[in-house]
């Protein structure tokens, strides 16, 4: 059945990590099939939305720092585009609301994906505005914040403001600084336009296919919206934040402190399954999904048997993680 997942991709990567502390890797297939690049441990595929749990990371690491509170509006920050209401008013949503995609927000429709390097560049605040074909819904408040669960790209490309407003630095350079280079990371990336067309000609970034294995137009899509879905890294390098995050649950993390590593496990109330840019199936069970045009990936903690797991793969199944194979490849590596 394993191997019947895997030849459904192009390419493959998985890495795993028990309580023993001892790293395990496989790769499959194709990172680029029309070249015959073969997938190695070093590939850097597209993590798509496991990018806002590094995100998360990131908030919390200024709130540590006494820079931002969690509860306080986000407009109390932000210096120069605010969120609204329907009514045109600042809202007052929270941090917390927004990162558990309680905050009210609706996505546009068939958004958030299919820019390329060629196209014209977009800016976080264009996403915001609704201006553009990669979101053409304006985000403003629509629903009374905290009653339900929308979940949200452009709920992160306000936190993705927030953090270089607050800041004053690139997003992207950001989360170098707070995290990547904390735990020594050198090949994990958030995709702007420079870095990506730097990184592509390195040859280390997986080809995306779509669902007919055909691969899309410009190998690699650019996500304007950097927090919500713009990160690139090997397995082993997401592999490397879980596993600090965990350590960061027992107290012994290198990142987080102990009580905001716990702070992103709770949920709402009235949305259980929900953390802070993190998602939980029962209460020892952490998971984050991606998926993209170009790739579709899973990372999950089990806090239970103190292991992480990894899988991350180059083409849209069109098809969620639990029906495309990937969790059941992901629960293969992290339970034996």
């Amino acid at each position: 059945m394993v191997e019947d997942i895997i030849k459904g991709f192009p390419g493959v990567s998985c890495a795993c990590v028990g309580p023993t502390g001892e790293i395990k890797y496989e790769s499959y297939g194709f990172s680029d099939r029309e070249n015959e690049i073969r997938v190695e441990e070093g590939t850097v595929f597209p993590a798509c939305s496991i990018s806002k749990f590094i995100t998360a990371i990131c908030v919390m690491k200024l709130t540590e720092q006494g820079i931002i509170e969690l509860d306080k509006p986000v407009n109390s920050y932000l210096v120069g585009w605010k969120l609204r209401d329907l009514n045109g008013d600042e809202s007052h949503v929270s941090i917390r609301c927004l990162l558990c995609h309680t905050a009210g927000i609706l996505d546009g429709e068939d958004g958030f994906y299919g820019h390329r390097i060629t196209h014209k560049a977009i800016g976080v605040v264009d996403i915001l505005e609704g201006t553009t074909a990669y979101n053409n819904r304006p985000t403003v408040v629509e629903r009374t914040p905290g009653t339900v669960f929308e979940y949200s790209d452009a709920g992160f490309c306000v936190l993705q403001l927030l953090l270089e407003d607050v800041s004053g630095k690139g997003f992207a350079d950001l989360a170098r600084e707070l995290v990547f280079d904390k735990l020594g990371l050198k090949d994990i990336f958030f995709g702007t336009r420079e870095y990506m067309t730097t990184c592509a000609q390195k040859g280390k970034m997986a080809t995306g296919y779509k669902g007919d294995d055909s691969p899309i137009e410009g190998k690699y899509p650019v996500c304007p919206d950097l927090a919500a879905s713009g990160l690139w890294t090997p397995p082993g390098e997401l592999l490397t934040i879980a596993k600090d995050f965990v350590d960061s649950l027992h107290g012994h993390g290198r990142v987080l402190c102990q009580d905001s590593a716990r702070e992103m496990t709770k949920s709402p109330e009235n949305f259980p399954w929900v953390g802070l840019g993190l998602f939980k199936q029962g209460e020892d069970v952490i998971v984050s999904n991606g998926w993209g045009e170009n790739g579709q990936c899973m990372l999950k903690m089990d806090l239970k048997v103190d292991s992480v797991a990894v899988v991350m793969t180059n083409k849209d199944p069109e098809a969620p993680q639990e029906e495309s194979g990937v969790e059941q490849l992901l629960n293969t590596y992290l339970y034996h």
